[in-house]
């Protein structure tokens, strides 16, 4: 088997990921990260369990701070997952190497062979310098400000500079010192670190539009509150605490679905230490669309009739569910769904399936797919390889196997 390989510089790293035909998953990690020796069995024997479709390297988060640096590291374990040398999966925290599986299921089912959609750069050009009327320290600048006048706190009212490519950080710990920042320039700060006892107003955060880090930690943030945040389109973490009140079991389902639509609005942002490519943000859903059998998300139905000579029409029919389109994965001919074959088969394709007509190469409702064929053999055998979107939720590709016996030709 493979053995982990410890990353030694940025170029040894660039090389793995431009050689290596496999995934690649990183695991940063750190000596004096306790959950990170945790998670180094379990990870170890993950990876020999997918070692045909999968490389496991490490990279010290305090040996290699470029590279921490290069993909923005907040916290450790983090994993991330890399196809074609482009990250693909993010997952900060000791739990996710299901959902790597389940990533690596999808990567091998669409087949893919262009490198794959990636976030926005983590590392933005460096802010210019700027000035700040607050009070707090550097080089990053946190920023306090005093729940009473500063004249009265005894902190005098300062003038802060903040060197460029350094970052201003604001931390409150209530409503009212969040109120302290409404004067405050909409692009003046980096990050907003809140966590307060007492609901805050959100009006004072969604106009902080320059933010590219938020952790928010406070009663009443709810689905809709969720919903807001979609306007700090800069954003590229975000940390926002569940409800824990008597009325959260209720509202979870509502918050889950809220955290899913902002990863949608929100592609480039790290949501509660989870990030995705467009292909594979089904992975992060609550409930897992990878474990559904194929007839809860589509039926199909496959008739044959023998039209003499060895030659045989076949009408495939899906059916999709309400709200639902299908499209065909890693398709480079704007086909909606893949027809094949089977290698042993004795039966070939005699022309070009048609299909109706879909706009954008996607079905809806109930669709019928026509296809001549030519051979010999009592039964049809015929795979489909499709996927099935639904309420901006993706169900990864699958298989369908069907079969039938062609209906003879009648008698004169």
């Amino acid at each position: 088997m493979d053995k982990k390989t410890a990353v030694k510089s940025r170029a040894h790293l660039d090389e793995i990921l431009a050689d290596e035909l496999r995934p690649v998953l990183v695991d940063f990690t750190a000596e004096w990260c306790g959950p990170c020796g945790d998670l180094a069995p379990e990870l170890e024997r993950f990876a020999q369990e997918e070692q045909d479709r999968l490389r496991l390297v490490s990279v010290d988060f305090d040996a290699h701070p470029e590279l921490s640096d290069r993909y923005d590291i907040e916290s450790l374990p983090t994993l991330v997952l890399f196809a074609n040398g482009t990250p693909v999966l993010r997952l900060a925290g000791p739990d996710g190497l299901e959902k790597v599986a389940a990533g690596l299921d999808a990567l091998h089912r669409t087949r893919r062979g262009a490198p794959p959609a990636e976030p926005a750069a983590t590392n933005p050009d460096p802010a210019p310098e700027r000035r700040l009327v607050l009070c707090g320290t550097g080089p990053t600048v946190t920023i306090q400000p005093a729940a009473k006048p500063r004249e009265v706190a005894g902190v005098p009212e300062i003038t802060i500079a903040v060197p460029a490519g350094h970052s201003a950080v604001a931390e409150v710990r209530s409503a009212q010192e969040l109120q302290a920042l409404a004067g405050v320039c909409p692009d003046a700060l980096d990050g907003l670190i809140v966590s307060s006892e007492t609901p805050v107003d959100l009006d004072l955060v969604v106009r902080l539009t320059g933010l590219s880090f938020l952790e928010l930690d406070a009663p009443g943030v709810d689905a809709d509150q969720v919903a807001r945040l979609a306007a700090l389109r800069r954003l590229r973490h975000l940390q926002v605490e569940e409800p824990d009140d008597e009325a959260s079991d209720d509202g979870a389902p509502a918050f889950d679905e809220a955290l899913r639509a902002l990863h949608m609005s929100l592609p480039d942002t790290e949501i509660n230490g989870q990030w995705a490519s467009p292909e594979l943000l089904h992975l992060l859903a609550e409930e897992e669309p990878a474990v559904q059998e194929p007839g809860e998300v589509v039926e199909a139905g496959l008739e044959a009739r023998h039209r003499g000579d060895g030659a045989v029409t076949a009408y495939l029919v899906l059916t999709l569910p309400e709200r639902a389109h299908a499209f065909a994965p890693g398709s480079t001919e704007g086909r909606p769904v893949s027809v094949s074959l089977p290698e042993e088969s004795s039966w070939r394709f005699v022309g070009e399936p048609v299909f109706p007509h879909a706009p954008g190469a996607r079905l809806t409702g109930a669709a019928l797919i026509a296809m001549d064929l030519a051979g010999t053999g009592d039964r049809l055998d015929l795979q489909v390889s499709v996927s099935v979107c639904q309420d901006d939720s993706c169900h990864p590709p699958f298989d369908l196997h069907l079969t039938c016996v062609p209906v003879p030709v009648p008698a004169p």
